[in-house]
């Protein structure tokens, strides 16, 4: 969204820097923040100086691909589970020294990135004690202290680096969580619970698991440091399975692996490289809008590969990435079979060549290999811009190519098979309200300077508030360049439509309706109706997307409409969560672009008794 003026460049920039922004014009004040800022570049310098590695130099299908592991309960057998961030060296290539990372697991010698799986049943709650095992660690990668965020020490906007306790919190993404447990932004903590976040409730996690079997991640949530904290290590699989309704004969065992793909940036020493300049420094020193790296790990591997039995495989996918967009396909021109979105199984499988994956989202495929030649090599490929759609190709010498399956010899006979029926998903109606809300963006001289939902600040008050078990609309009008992969706390939702609308036409209205982006405090925001607007072309949810998502794509130049019911997944609206969905702290709507969500992509929400 281009800016049409230096006084609303000001007015949208953080309100935590605007002050200093407005005072550009004064010289003394100019010149004491570019002093500011050479002593800040230079001491980031010093603290993130590193060479970066050109991941050409790394032979690419070296390493087989790990399966992540099974996390333990503290008793064999139980449903009591402690589990804590460590701090851990890994290899991530056969070519690297072991690259310092942060893993989850019970203690710091079994902690691995991505964290180990957990396998849980449907119907039988667990619980986790979530402990920060960091004390003494300064985080390696910039912290932007001009952001909204943790700030644990307290001490308000400022340019230099952080050296202060690394705050940390886990969300259950795509759970439906009691708020307690859920993951809050705010209800992050430090090293020994000593310093914990406005949202803080306890420390020992509920997690029911009420819904349908599916593919879940858990991963860092903390306010405005989410993408560091992922990008150091800290994600891994939740699978919910349900026995008694799960369609019989997938390919199960060793012919079920989890992958999470993820891209990073490296230097000559093996160790994580993350920008520390960012595009508008004297407004934002470190922040940048999307992280973009150039090499690819699959479960915590550098471009691994693995061998395949010429028979069926389940892999159950996910976008672990910070930005990046993934477009996928065989080169061998298969399909993939996909039985399953973010929230479970589709009605019925579904072949697609290409599977285009955002930040957040899952898809649950089964890739048959019958009938291939041993020694056959099938590469993973992508071909997805970056940022998404209008952006960068990908490099086919590095982050266009994923990973290679290699055929060996069958083992066992092949008893799988992929049902024509997997489930029975009821549309969702009855419609009690329509929101209509905006995807916002402000620019400054380098860039963008923040993202917005519907024109506010994180910290402004409270506007989506749906009314436990109510049905909802919501309208989502894209006014970025970018697609924007939004996620909804608690619910599953399903999507309606995408439809494109009069970009200018309605900019204008809408600016004149709201000049100030953000809205300021004590400004009235303005909703828009988008239907003027609208063009002809409506168009339905692709195939592959018709089941429960927690994770939308939203394309630029578009409003994308889904339907949410506030109560548990696939129930009526009088069936109640086993928890009070209304306490507090309340859950968060956001941008799964990690970048985004850490600066003001991301609104607070709570469900209304």
């Amino acid at each position: 969204m281009k800016d049409d003026g230096s006084t609303k460049l000001v007015e949208g920039c953080c309100r935590k820097t605007a002050g200093i922004a407005r005072r550009l014009n004064s010289r003394a004040v100019f010149l004491w923040l570019v002093i500011g800022y050479v002593v800040m570049a230079a001491a980031a310098e010093l603290v993130f100086a590193q060479v970066p590695l050109d991941p050409r130099t790394l032979m690419k299908f070296k390493d087989p691909l790990p399966a992540p592991g099974v996390m333990q309960p503290t008793t064999p057998g139980g449903t009591y589970y402690e589990v804590g961030v460590w701090q851990i060296g890994q290899q991530l290539h056969s070519q690297l020294q072991p690259t310092i990372l942060w893993g989850y697991g019970p203690t710091q010698a079994t902690a691995t990135y991505p964290g180990a799986t957990f396998d849980v049943t449907r119907g039988v709650p667990i619980q986790v004690r979530w402990t920060n095992g960091l004390g003494g660690v300064i985080h390696p990668m910039p912290v932007d202290q001009t952001i909204h965020w943790a700030d644990p020490l307290g001490t308000g906007p400022t340019f230099a680096p952080y050296l202060g306790p690394i705050p940390t919190v886990v969300h259950l993404h795509g759970g439906e969580t009691e708020a307690a447990s859920d993951g809050h932004p705010d209800a992050w903590f430090t090293p020994g619970f000593a310093i914990k976040g406005m949202g803080w409730v306890k420390q020992i996690y509920d997690y029911p698991n009420d819904q349908p079997a599916t593919t879940l991640w858990y991963h860092d949530h903390a306010l405005g440091i989410t993408r560091l904290n992922v990008y150091m290590g800290l994600a891994g699989f939740y699978l919910i399975r349900d026995p008694v309704n799960e369609p019989a004969n997938l390919p199960s065992g060793a012919y079920e692996i989890p992958i999470v793909i993820q891209d990073r940036m490296f230097d000559v020493n093996g160790q994580l490289i993350y920008p520390n300049l960012g595009i508008n420094p004297l407004i934002h020193p470190f922040w940048i809008p999307e992280f973009f790296g150039n090499t690819i790990l699959v479960n915590g591997k550098i471009w691994p590969y693995l061998n395949v039995e010429p028979r069926k495989y389940r892999f159950r996918l996910l976008n672990g990435s910070d930005a990046r967009f993934y477009n996928l396909s065989l080169s061998s021109g298969q399909p993939f079979i996909q039985i399953g979105t973010d929230g479970g199984y589709l009605n019925a499988p579904v072949q697609v060549t290409q599977l285009l994956l955002a930040p957040g989202e899952r898809a649950d495929v089964v890739i048959d290999f019958t009938g291939l030649a041993v020694g056959t090599q099938i590469l993973l490929a992508n071909n997805a811009k970056a940022p998404f759609p209008g952006g960068a190709p990908a490099d086919p010498r590095t982050v266009g190519q994923i990973m290679l399956f290699k055929v060996v010899l069958l083992t066992a006979p092949d008893t799988s098979v992929i049902p024509a029926t997997l489930n029975t998903i009821t549309p969702l109606t009855g419609t009690a309200a329509t929101r209509t809300l905006t995807l916002n963006e402000v620019i400054g001289p380098g860039g963008p300077l923040a993202m917005f939902l519907d024109g506010k600040m994180w910290d402004a008050p409270v506007t989506e508030n749906p009314t436990l078990g109510s049905t909802e609309t919501w309208e989502i009008i894209n006014l970025t360049a970018d697609t924007h992969p939004i996620h909804l706390h608690l619910v599953q939702f399903q999507i309606l439509s995408r439809r494109g609308f009069q970009v200018n036409k309605y900019l204008k209205a809408y600016t004149a309706a709201n000049p100030i982006i953000p809205v300021p405090p004590g400004v009235t925001y303005t909703p828009v109706p988008v239907g003027p607007y609208l063009q002809r072309g409506l168009v339905p949810p692709a195939a592959n997307e018709a089941g429960w998502k927690d994770t939308v794509r939203m394309n630029p130049g578009e409003v994308t409409r889904i339907i949410v019911r506030f109560a548990p997944i696939g129930s009526a609206a009088v069936t109640p969560y086993p928890f009070d969905a209304t306490a507090a702290p309340g859950y968060v709507w956001h941008c799964h672009i990690l970048e985004h969500e850490d600066n003001e992509m991301m609104r607070p929400y709570t469900v209304q008794p």
